[in-house]
Order: structure tokens, then sequence, then C-alpha cells
């Protein structure tokens, strides 16, 4: 007969499967954060188990020990397989299914031949550290330069991981071997599922928290960004221009300013399409051309500023001469048309003012276009 300690003691394996619900209804609103539905799937399989053991008693669990243990593993693999993902991991497949098939193999025989409730507790939760730690290579080392809460995320991999291991060596050590335990219904059990209760919640918070943030850095970086060429927008464009001069000063930059010549007779002559893909390979262009530190952005049209770091502004019109010389190969689909560009380029001196700068490398600009169009024209500022 259950007592109601073992209905309590369901508070866990419920907490776990809303937790999963609750992941999944994320997934299904966010379907490109696949992660999420690997981690759900495994809190809700792990929790039927739980929940069924809670209530059974330990004559039946012999009998049902392949069906329940699967579940575990499974339910096991596929958090830390989500938990991968969520750092740019691959899938452990092949390790994972070896894992398994192995505990698994034990298992039969300590429950179908030999019946040792001490060992098959032993082998199922040693499989399970073992799934835990598959992909601890890629959460612990991995790069993950974008992942919002990411040292949080990976301290709370490592507490899981280490409580496997460790419930291991308590069962190894301090449970009685004589098969005489009632697993149910024993502190070791009770002390599990709460151990299990704070872990999963705290793993879950966690990811959500995460989750949540990389939201909100989308979002920032929607708002941020040119929707066609994928630069910076203008606004964007003097917030990040603000950072880099409080954080280097002033030296050692100069401002280019483009703008893609006859434009207007290009979408004329072939159409709003092939304005917007000359638009995208050239902005596709100056995003291959910036390095770290350097800012490219559409200001409107066919209008781009950058802002790159040069220690004199001899190497600052270099770049734009490469820029000027590539924008003549980049193909615009279905048109014979060759895209130029003009430049202005003005180096920023110690006391310079970033809209006079980009103000006087704008006249530099049509100065070019009035010399002729597909020149560089420059100037200390």
């Amino acid at each position: 007969m259950s007592s109601p300690n073992q209905y309590f003691v369901l508070i866990v394996p419920a907490c776990a499967a809303l937790l999963g619900i609750a992941m999944i209804y994320c997934w299904s609103r966010l379907r490109d954060h696949r992660y999420l539905l690997w981690i759900a799937s495994g809190y809700i399989t792990t929790a039927i188990p739980m929940g069924i053991h809670s209530l059974m008693p330990t004559e039946l669990l012999a009998r049902w020990t392949l069906p329940l243990s699967s579940m575990y593993l499974l339910g096991v693999w596929a958090m830390a397989q989500g938990v991968a993902l969520r750092f740019g991991g691959r899938s452990h497949a092949g390790g994972a299914c070896l894992i398994m098939a192995t505990t698994l193999g034990l298992l039969f025989y300590f429950s179908r031949v030999d019946d040792q409730l001490w060992l098959r507790l032993l082998i199922l939760n040693s499989g399970l550290a073992l799934l835990v730690a598959l992909p601890a290579k890629t959460i612990l080392y991995g790069h993950a330069p974008t992942l919002p809460l990411r040292t949080l995320l990976r301290a709370s991999y490592l507490i899981v991981l280490i409580y496997a291991f460790i419930r291991v060596a308590i069962l190894a050590t301090v449970i009685p071997h004589d098969g005489q335990l009632e697993l149910t219904r024993s502190g070791f059990w009770l002390l599990m599922l709460a151990t299990n209760m704070f872990i999963s919640i705290w793993l879950a918070l966690a990811i959500l928290t995460s989750t949540a943030m990389s939201i909100v850095q989308t979002l920032d970086h929607e708002r941020s960004r040119d929707p066609l060429t994928r630069l910076l927008n203008r606004r964007a464009f003097f917030e990040q221009v603000k950072k880099r001069l409080e954080l280097y000063g002033h030296n050692g930059w100069a401002v280019l300013t483009c703008d893609l010549d006859h434009f207007k007779s290009l979408n004329d002559t072939w159409g709003h399409a092939a304005g917007d893909r000359a638009l995208r390979e050239f902005g596709a262009l100056l995003a291959r051309t910036v390095r770290q530190d350097d800012l490219a952005a559409r200001f409107g049209g066919e209008e781009f500023v950058m802002l790159i770091r040069s220690t004199s502004l001899h190497t600052a019109v270099l770049v734009a001469e490469r820029l000027r010389s590539s924008v003549m190969n980049l193909p615009i689909a279905a048109t014979a048309h060759t895209l130029t560009a003009s430049f202005g380029v003005v180096q920023l001196n110690s006391n310079g003012d970033i809209n006079q700068a980009i103000e006087q490398a704008d006249r530099l600009l049509y100065e070019a276009k009035h010399a002729g169009r597909n020149k560089v024209i420059w100037r200390a500022s």
C-alpha cells in the first residue's frame, strides 16, 4: 500500500514535467531554438519513470527495470544533448548508443538472471553519469562568443555533472549491498528526489534566462541593423562610434564615406531587384573588409560610412582604393551593369568631431563624383 510520503514525492516528477512543458511552449514560439525541445523531452522523459518508481513497491522493480531505465537513459541524454546544442556542439549519438546499450545489457542480467537491486542502481546511475559527461568537452571548453550567460550555464552543467558522479560514489560506498534496500521508501530515494528537484529547477531557470537574453540580444541586433545589407544603421553606428572613441581615444581612426555611382540609372534600367542586389553585394563587401574594431554602416539609399582603425591617412586611402577596385568585380545578376563607387576619406585627429569628419568626408565624396566618379579623394581633418 502506498504511503502519503510516496504521493508527496510525486511533486518532484510533476515539477520536472511542468518544466518540460514550459520549454515546449517556449520552443513553439521560438522554433529556431531547437535545443529547448531536446531539454524539454529530457525533463518529461525522466519525469515519467521517476513518478512510477515513487509509487512502485520494491518487489516489482526488477520486472520494470528495462523500460523504466531506458526512459531515464534517453531523458538524461536528451538533456545533455540539448545543453550541448546550446553551446553549438555536435551530436554524440554514437557514444550515447554505446553507453545505453551496455547499461541496458547489464541491467537485463542483474534483473532477469541474477536479481541484484544494489548493482542495478549502481549500473544505471553510472550510465546516467557517463551520458551527462559525454558532451563535457563541448560545454566546458567550447567557444560560444555570442551566448548570453554562458558562464552560468557552464557552472549549472558542471553542478549536474558533479552530482551525477557523487550519486554513483554514494551508491558504491554508503548504500547497503545486502539486497534488503526498500528503494522507494528509503532516505536515499527522498534525498535524491529533493536534490533532483533543486538541480532541475536551477538548470531550467539558467536555460530559460539565457534564452530570454538571447531573444533580447537578437531584437537589439535587429534594431541596430539595416534590413537589406545587415550593416549597422545610422543610429547604431553613432552609438558604436561613441564607445570606440571613449575606449581607444580619437587618434588612429579614419572615416570613409562611399556612394555607389549611377545607382538611379541601375534602378531605372534593370529594376529595383537589381538595385537591391547591388546594395547587398556592396554591404557584404564592406562586412568582409572591416576588422574587429572597425565599423561599417548604411546611412540610407546608396550611401555608406566606415570608421576604421588607421595609423595614417595613407593606410586609410589604401583601404578605400582596394574597396573601389573590388566594387567593379561585384556580380549584379541578369545585368550588364558594371558597379563603381566613389569615396571620401578623412583622418580623424585627437580633437576631431565624428560628425564634422563625416561632413568633410561627404564633401570629398562629392568632389570625387564631380571629378568623374569611381575615385577616392582624401584629406586630413
